[in-house]
């Protein structure tokens, strides 16, 4: 890239961040007590100001928030992440409530995700969707976890097979989304990996049934775009030698490809991960 290229893209970076600093320091004197907003890294905001004011050429890490808001006495977690672009990206939200079930925050979420689709027209729009929260949130509250007979009894019918599951996504950097992909892939006793950065990368493995129920939870999160990129099939009466990991786990290789290339190789996966990466987008 010539010098006149990256300044350019650092202009277009120290225009996007500012408006970043701008509505930050506005949602803080809207909520400026204790623990209302948390940040993922308390260094990230001096970090883009540094860069802003050309203090530093390192482009900062994504400015990443929780906002724990209470409405009627219920609340809610605010998660945010902000992209490097945003407000020309949009911005990466998604909520979470103890007091609701988890078809009722699955639904908020997936509305939310649509909402700001909707209202994103390259401008900041964090008040906005703030707003909409707390004008639509008590409709989700009368949502109940009751499903229709007979798709349950259909599901019941199925037959049980063992999958394995390869997922692409553009990116994971979302502390919250990679604490729930770990914990909904626990809590269902699936197996595998999830390698976060950009791209994302993620194996798992289980029934069918717990990984459709995964799936379900994981896909509905605000994502700029994340697929199932191959599936396999596998006998589940011989699962205990088709299964391939002991455990889920968030995995990490400082950026190193070889160790990814060892870990699959440790695991007997190179030929389904080199199929898995020699698919088109």
């Amino acid at each position: 890239m010539d010098v006149d290229n990256v300044q350019t893209v650092r202009d277009t970076l120290v225009n996007t961040l500012t408006k970043q600093l701008s509505e930050f320091d506005l949602l803080k004197s809207m909520y400026p007590s204790h623990g209302e907003i948390i940040l993922s890294d308390c260094n990230v905001v001096e970090d883009i100001k540094s860069f802003v004011d050309n203090k530093s050429f390192s482009v900062p890490n994504h400015l990443d928030f929780v906002l724990n808001l209470n409405l009627d006495g219920l609340k809610l977690e605010v998660n945010v992440n902000l992209p490097s672009l945003y407000p020309d990206k949009q911005p990466d939200v998604y909520v979470r409530c103890n007091q609701l079930n988890r078809k009722q925050e699955t639904c908020l979420n997936s509305d939310l995700s649509q909402y700001i689709k909707n209202v994103h027209q390259n401008e900041v729009c964090l008040y906005t969707v703030i707003s909409w929260l707390q004008e639509n949130f008590d409709s989700y509250k009368t949502k109940t976890e009751d499903g229709p007979q007979a798709q349950s009894t259909l599901e019941k019918q199925t037959e049980i097979t063992f999958v394995r599951l390869w997922i692409f996504s553009h990116h994971i950097y979302n502390k919250y989304k990679r604490e729930q992909i770990v914990k909904r892939s626990r809590d269902l006793k699936l197996t595998g990996f999830c390698l976060p950065g950009k791209p994302g990368i993620i194996c798992i493995e289980g029934t069918n049934e717990d990984c459709l129920e995964w799936w379900k939870d994981i896909k509905t999160m605000n994502w700029k775009k994340i697929s199932i990129r191959k599936m396999e099939t596998l006998d589940i009466n011989v699962r205990s030698k088709q299964q391939k990991f002991k455990d889920f786990q968030e995995i990490s290789f400082n950026n190193s490809k070889s160790g990814l290339s060892s870990f699959i190789d440790e695991h007997n996966l190179s030929l389904e991960f080199s199929e898995f990466l020699g698919l088109k987008c």
